[in-house]
Order: C-alpha cells, then structure tokens, then sequence
C-alpha cells in the first residue's frame, strides 16, 4: 500500500491544527464576492446609507476606489494573490472595515489606524491558511527531495509507503510550522527519521514486485 503526497499533506496540517477541514470542503474560502458588494458594504458600516438604501454613483465609485487601495495595499505586502475585482467571502468583513477605514475621512469621520493592522493581520492570518494546502504539499515533497538527495528513500514520490506516511507527515509538519509561528520538536522529528531508517533496515521479501499500470 502506499500513501499519496497530497494525503500525507493533509495529514501534516492537521498535525499542525492549520487545516482540519479539506480545502475543498471549506465554501467560504473559494465563494467569491464582488468588489462592488463590498464597496456597498463599506458605506453601510460608515453610515452613510442604510443597508435598504442604494449608494449614490459618487458614493460607490469612492468606496470602489478605497476597496482598490486595501486589495493593493495587501498585495504589495505580499499577503493576496487573488483578483482585485473579487475576494474569498472568508475575508469579506476584513475588506469591508478595511475600506470603511480609508475611506472614512471623505465623510468626516475618524478611525481607528489600530484596526487597520489587526484587520490587515487577520487577513494574513487567512490567506496563510487559503494556501496552507500547496506549502504542505511542497514540503511533504521537500522531504522526500531529502530523502532521495541522502540516498534514503529507493521509492518515489509517486509510491511512498503507507507504514511512512506518519514520519513523512511529521517532517512536513517540522518544515511548515514555522510559517504559522509554531515550533518544532527535536524529538518528534528525531523518531520520524528512526521509523524512516528502521523501515529501509527491513529485509527484502524477495519477491518481485510487479507494477499495475492504468
């Protein structure tokens, strides 16, 4: 039996408690809402319409420009990599206050330059998890690039062992903290490693493995 990559990569973020649910499985990171919308939204939370009442062209076209800025100014940071012209719903309320605070001086009213950087934060904090599935998928092939590269693993990529898909995990897991502010432990990764050389120590069956292709 073996284990794919993007399995083990699973398994590595919910080692971690970034990812428990599949991407896939996870609506409000892939709906997507028109900038427009949030434009609307950003006046609504300002005050200046309510929210049974339509924004004027002026109005709309400002708040457009401010939801512009906050999409830029987060794709300069290197945080975004999504369209301008729509964000993950996940992230909609954080757009919303973000352009509701630049925009508020047009209107007389202040804001808060502290809420600017939790809501910028929290963003961050999203999208990291939005990419969360390609990082462990590059790492779980990181490790097994390492394996190789140090004349380890005599199995490829494409059929790991089911019995290492758990050291496999645990070093990816060891590789993508870091980007969530986690910390690594020494003895984990050192008993991963110890189950990865305990299997390669087993003995040849001496049968001959014959490939099934589809």
């Amino acid at each position: 039996m073996t284990t794919s990559v993007g399995t083990i990569a699973q398994i590595a973020l919910r080692r971690l408690g970034v990812r428990v649910v599949p991407l896939d499985d996870s609506p409000t990171l892939t709906e997507m809402v028109p900038a427009a919308t949030l434009a609307t939204a950003a006046l609504v939370e300002l005050g200046v319409i309510a929210s049974d009442e339509t924004p004027s062209p002026s109005d709309q076209a400002l708040m457009l420009d401010k939801v512009a800025s906050v999409h830029a100014s987060l794709d300069a940071q290197g945080v975004v990599w999504w369209d301008s012209t729509a964000m993950p719903r996940a992230f909609a309320e954080e757009y919303v206050k973000l352009a509701a605070a630049y925009g508020a001086s047009s209107f007389g009213k202040a804001t808060d330059p502290a809420v600017v950087v939790l809501l910028e934060g929290r963003v961050k904090k999203g999208a990291m998890v939005l990419s969360a599935d390609d990082n462990a998928q590059q790492a779980v092939q990181s490790v097994h690039n390492d394996l190789v590269m140090r004349g380890i693993a005599r199995w490829t990529v494409f059929d790991i062992p089911d019995a290492l898909s758990d050291p496999y995990a645990t070093l990816a897991a060891d590789a993508l903290a870091p980007l969530f502010g986690m910390d690594t432990d020494a003895k984990d990764t050192a008993e991963a490693m110890l189950s990865i050389f305990r299997y390669v120590a087993l003995p040849t069956s001496g049968q001959t493995v014959v490939g099934t292709y589809f």
